[in-house]
C-alpha cells in the first residue's frame, strides 16, 4: 500500500492571496492547468482552497462579477490536508466522503503540495496492474526478465 509520500511529485504549488479577484484565480488555474489553487496569506500559510467547483457554484452561477470577486469571499475555508505518511486509499476514501477533489499535503505545519483524487486514483490504477502482472507471471510460472537475470 503506497503512501502519499511516494506519489507526490515535485510540482510547483499553485497559489493566490485571499485578495486576488476570482478571475485572476481562474485565468491562473487555466494557464497552469489545475483544477484549484490554494488560498495563502502574505506569509504563506494555508487559508482555504479556490476551485474550479467554487468559481461556478459561487461566482457564475449567482450571477456575479469575477473581475470584483475576491478569492477570500469565495473560498472553501474548511481544509482537509493529508500528511506524506498517509496511505494512498485510505486519503481517497476519505476524500470520497468529504466530496472533495483537491488537497494540500501538510508536513510539519508548511504545505509541500498539492493532491487531486485523480493523482490517487492513478496510483491506485498503477498499483493494480503491477498487481495483476504479478499474479498472472505467479499462474503462467513466468518470471519478469529483469528477475531471471538476478
Amino acid at each position: 500500500m503506497k503512501l502519499i509520500q511516494e506519489i507526490l511529485t515535485n510540482n510547483a504549488l499553485v497559489t493566490v492571496l485571499p485578495t486576488q479577484t476570482t478571475f485572476e484565480a481562474a485565468e491562473l488555474m487555466a494557464s497552469k492547468r489545475v483544477g484549484a489553487v490554494l488560498v495563502v496569506s502574505e506569509d504563506g500559510q494555508p487559508l482555504g482552497m479556490f476551485t474550479e467547483r467554487d468559481l461556478m457554484t459561487r461566482v457564475v452561477v449567482p450571477g456575479l462579477e469575477p473581475r470584483h470577486v475576491s478569492v477570500g469571499d469565495k473560498m472553501t475555508r474548511d481544509l482537509f490536508s493529508a500528511s506524506p505518511d498517509m496511505h494512498v486509499d485510505a486519503t481517497a476514501s476519505e476524500m470520497r466522503k468529504r466530496h472533495i477533489r483537491h488537497l494540500p499535503v501538510v508536513e510539519g505545519g508548511k504545505v509541500i503540495g498539492m493532491l487531486s483524487f485523480r493523482d490517487l486514483l492513478f496510483a491506485h490504477l498503477l498499483e493494480s496492474e503491477v498487481e495483476r502482472e504479478a499474479l498472472t507471471n505467479y499462474i503462467k510460472g513466468t518470471m519478469p526478465a529483469q528477475l531471471e537475470e538476478e
